[in-house]
């Protein structure tokens, strides 16, 4: 099915609709008259011919129980109408029960077929209601209307700004203005914090120059002052004493403390670490291991003779105890009995023996040991005494001819004197600090400049998007009637999304009946002029405007409030028609 942008309605067929329970027909024609009272049915039109092409009402809603009649089971639709090739199409809307079928000549289709051939529901419901789009989506209207605006490229808005504008912002990669005014202004922030830090440098060196000019000849009188009194003690310090000498002796005695210190450390380390070597411990070892085998033996022996009886056997001589020769037998084991005790006794007595001369030869070795450990170290505190010598050198090499309090005081004006020489140096580079200065300035003029840079091109690509959505906007203008889709920051210069819609420059929600009528008609041309559609318009309470219609270039429906009954009239002859192929 091809595209239909140009429609007119010739007839209009209602059977079960609303307040039509038998089948009602209304021809049209390029301009047609709807009168009556309320409740004859003129909205119902309207309804029924928004119904036929969305299945909704007049206004976009859609409550199939409110349209269908109480006394029917199914509401019908028919619109037959005329399209720009003058070819008649009749479009049939038909709901029963729960099931809506739609054809268009002869041709069942689909709700979502419908926009294919003619527009969408909003775009259709806008022309031919000419208060829909200000009253039902304008809160959605910017989004609407900007799908139909025409795109303005930046090459078009370029050529129509100035020249210095244009050099500015040519090489950019401008993408959405509003995005990269923002980042530009962020760039621009951080510059202007770089330039107020720099300024701030600036400031704090001249600042430091001038105090270190104003301090220096101050710090010189006091400086002078301590130098003088800490060459005066360090001139009489070693005046007359021969401080090498006094070093080479230091050096000779520490030599020779250090040496002998070394043996005496050697000595008592050897004497700390000697172990003690029994001559004992080798004999004792095999006396009792031999008086264990001896009680080991003896015990044996023992129970032998005690537990021995007639017709045992004799584990010595292998004889057989006998009561003859039993006495013979117990005297034998109790011979060899007491040679083994008597043996154990001898080995006791020799391992004590040992034992004893082993503990009074450990106790003599370290009583020896103990001894010459406390040589050493009473040799070693001698040694310490000794170290007078090296404790006045060292006094003498380090105070020299100044007292104890001399040498403090000394010390004290040395670590003065350096502070005053770094002091002294610190504000000599202060002779550096215009040097620094105007390495800084350079740096704040390339900032400034920089900043100079991006507010032109800021103000170049804000006057940008200002053209482009002048151009983009320039075919919103209508006559009366005004939208108003972007504006100006009053601050920043920066344009901003809004939706303003007014009449003679009034607000829409302080219009008059008239007034909103006239503004939605303009508005519905507006739309049939950006979509290229011509769609017939329906003007509900037409008696609130007068018989001049020129602003619609469409058919139009011209519904009035009369006290009479429903009667529609046609003013112009129809265009001649052609059934279609």
């Amino acid at each position: 099915m091809k595209k239909i942008n140009e429609l007119n309605i010739l007839s209009l067929k209602m059977e079960g609709f609303k307040r039509f329970k038998d089948t009602y027909e209304v021809r049209m024609d390029e301009i047609t008259c709807i009168s009556g009272a309320n409740g004859e049915g003129k909205s119902s039109i309207a309804d029924a011919i928004a119904f036929a092409f969305f299945g909704t009402n007049f206004w976009g809603e859609r409550d199939y129980e409110r349209f269908k009649n109480p006394f029917c089971n199914e509401m019908k639709v028919s619109v037959q109408f005329v399209d720009g090739d003058g070819e008649l199409h009749t479009l049939t809307r038909t709901r029963t029960g729960d099931t809506t079928t739609v054809i268009l000549d002869s041709q069942q289709m689909n709700q979502s077929d419908i926009p294919a051939v003619f527009a969408e529901r909003d775009i259709f419901l806008s022309i031919f209601n000419p208060l829909y789009f200000i009253e039902k989506i304008a809160s959605d209207g910017r989004s609407f209307l900007q799908k139909l605006l025409p795109t303005v490229e930046n090459s078009q808005v370029l050529e129509k700004m100035s020249e210095s504008t244009r050099v500015l912002i040519e090489n950019e990669d401008i993408g959405v203005p509003e995005i990269f005014v923002k980042n530009r202004r962020a760039v621009l922030k951080d510059t202007e914090k770089t330039c107020d830090y720099l300024e701030g440098q600036i400031d704090l060196l001249k600042t430091q120059r001038q105090e270190a000019i104003d301090s220096l000849d101050s710090v010189i009188e006091n400086g002078n002052a301590i130098v003088a009194q800490k060459e005066e003690l360090e001139k009489r310090q070693f005046e007359g004493i021969d401080v090498e000498a006094l070093k080479a002796r230091l050096a000779q005695l520490s030599l020779d403390v250090d040496s002998r210190r070394a043996e005496l450390l050697a000595k008592k380390a050897e004497a700390e670490n000697r172990q003690y070597v029994s001559k004992c411990l080798d004999k004792m070892a095999e006396l009792k291991s031999e008086i264990t085998a001896l009680s080991g033996k003896s015990k044996v022996l023992a129970e032998r003779i005690k537990g021995i009886k007639a017709g045992d056997t004799c584990p010595t001589c292998g004889t057989v105890v006998t009561e003859g020769n039993y006495t013979a037998i117990i005297t034998s084991l109790r011979k060899e009995y007491n040679l083994v005790c008597e043996k154990g006794k001898n080995a006791m007595a020799a391992y004590k023996e040992l034992e004893q001369i082993e503990t009074s030869s450990r106790t003599k070795f370290e009583e020896f040991k103990a001894e010459d450990i406390k040589k050493a170290e009473a040799d070693l505190s001698m040694l310490g005494d000794d170290a007078s010598e090296t404790k006045a050198l060292e006094t003498k090499i380090r105070l020299g001819n100044l007292t104890e309090e001399e040498y403090t005081r000394l010390c004290e004006l040395q670590k003065k004197a350096e502070d005053f020489a770094k002091e002294v140096d610190k504000l000599c580079e202060s002779d550096k600090i215009p040097i620094k200065i105007e390495e800084i300035e350079k740096n704040l003029a390339d900032c400034k400049k920089k900043m100079e840079s991006n507010n032109a091109i800021i103000k170049a690509v804000v006057d940008f998007a200002a053209k482009r959505a002048e151009m983009t906007l320039a075919s919103l203008k209508m006559n009366r009637a005004a939208i108003k889709l972007t504006d100006v920051s009053r601050t920043t210069g920066e344009v901003k999304d809004v939706f303003k819609f007014t009449y003679d420059n009034k607000d829409y929600r302080c219009l008059s009946a008239s007034e909103k009528i006239r503004a939605g008609l303009e508005v519905s041309e507006l739309l049939a002029r950006l979509t290229g559609l011509s769609y017939p318009t329906y003007i509900d309470n037409a008696e609130c405007i007068t018989n001049k219609l020129d602003m619609v270039s469409g058919q139009v429906m011209l519904a009035y409030a009369r006290t009479e009954a429903l009667n529609v009239q046609c003013r112009k002859k129809q265009m001649p028609v052609r059934e279609a192929a």
